[in-house]
């Protein structure tokens, strides 16, 4: 099972046109958040505690309805979504096997009492996204991490060695992958890339190719099935 979070002031409809997880071989399910956000965010109408309540009732209403496995439900999400699935990934690590967050806005609540149980995680960041830019920043009040501190908070979260091995995918992308973890961790970083899905439907700057982002998602996952036209370039 994949559940796949939008971004802020977006909509689940939104979010299952650039994602285009229609041919990957899961159960795919879009939420909504309410005023279109997820908690912890600054401008998040809910608490965290409510909006992981709704992602409880979710997956209890899959389970009463089609045969899933519990090994093996993941979530992926899109800026706020990115940050509330690395929450996810804190509050309910028995839940998700792993998670992908893609230009995650990673404000500081996110991680606060984060549960030391390891998570597989997969991060994809542009290096010029100007809305949550890569070092960290401060929006709405709020400072948000970078992602260079939070892949140290997971690398140490995920028992991993401080070995990294760094190799080239497309374009500008550049893949990191951590050593010795007891969860996989890795990294996306996309030179040049904004506050996009990488290689989705809105993604017009063709620094990475077609369905870029979605097959590293399915690719982390593990789940078969990508959208027509991939290209790694």
């Amino acid at each position: 099972m994949l559940m796949s979070f939008h971004g802020w002031k977006e909509t689940s409809w939104n979010n299952f046109k650039y994602t285009d997880f229609r041919h990957a071989e899961a159960i795919s399910v879009y939420p909504q958040g309410k005023n279109g956000a997820w908690a912890p965010a600054p401008y998040a109408d809910t608490k965290g505690s409510e909006d992981i309540a709704f992602v409880e009732d979710i997956l209890d209403t899959v389970r009463a309805t089609y045969t899933i496995d519990d090994e093996r439900i993941y979530a992926t999400g899109m800026s706020n979504g990115g940050g509330f699935v690395a929450y996810l990934a804190c509050q309910m690590p028995g839940t998700f096997k792993s998670i992908a967050s893609i230009s995650a806005a990673y404000y500081e609540a996110i991680h606060n009492n984060c549960a030391d149980q390891p998570v597989g995680r997969l991060d994809l960041h542009g290096t010029n996204d100007p809305v949550v830019k890569y070092y960290g920043g401060k929006r709405h009040g709020t400072r948000y991490n970078s992602v260079v501190d939070v892949l140290a908070h997971d690398e140490e979260r995920n028992r991993c060695s401080s070995r990294i091995r760094t190799e080239r995918l497309a374009n500008s992308a550049l893949l990191q992958t951590w050593s010795g973890c007891e969860e996989p961790l890795q990294h996306i970083r996309i030179g040049g890339g904004k506050h996009v899905w990488p290689g989705g439907a809105y993604d017009k700057d063709a620094h990475v190719g077609k369905g870029f982002a979605t097959d590293k998602v399915l690719d982390f996952f593990g789940i078969p099935g990508r959208p027509e036209g991939t290209r790694d370039t």
